[in-house]
């Protein structure tokens, strides 16, 4: 039982058979394994590390999205030995963003997209305008003046 769920409710929600689930959830692991073994070779290829920055601030963030106080976490990972569980998810989350990074993307009318203005709804943005770093500091003190 799932979240309250038996297997066949589940099955019967997904309109899948046992056999269907079985085999989606083969593909889904063989595409997995073989995605991690890309990424792996890309680390290897670009020569990516994992620094003492990298291992502070990832599980800062991945408590932060869990909800989790982030010194729990990290106590966590150490007693259950994760650390080498972590060091390839840096690698392979560093792996990802070479090709991202180089990638070019377009849109249905053939006009490249600048991933720079992506919003977080999907959306694409203006790019942003440079901002006077005065400005922001200026605006507190007059805000705290009144």
């Amino acid at each position: 039982m799932y979240a309250g769920l038996t297997m066949e409710k589940y099955l019967e929600d997904e309109g899948q058979t046992t056999e269907e689930f079985e085999a989606d959830l083969d593909r889904r692991v063989r595409d997995a394994v073989a995605a991690q073994f890309v990424l792996d070779a890309i680390a290897k290829k670009e020569e990516i590390g994992v620094d003492q920055q990298d291992l502070s601030s990832h599980p800062v963030r991945r408590a932060q999205q869990s909800g989790q106080d982030p010194q729990e976490f990290a106590n966590h990972m150490f007693e259950h030995n994760h650390i080498p569980d972590m060091v390839q998810e840096i690698l392979r989350g560093k792996a990802l963003a070479t090709p991202v990074e180089g990638a070019v993307v377009k849109d249905a009318s053939g006009n490249v997209v600048e991933l720079a203005n992506l919003l977080p709804d999907g959306s694409i943005g203006e790019p942003a305008a440079e901002v006077d770093a005065e400005a922001p500091a200026d605006a507190t003190e007059a805000a705290e003046q009144d």
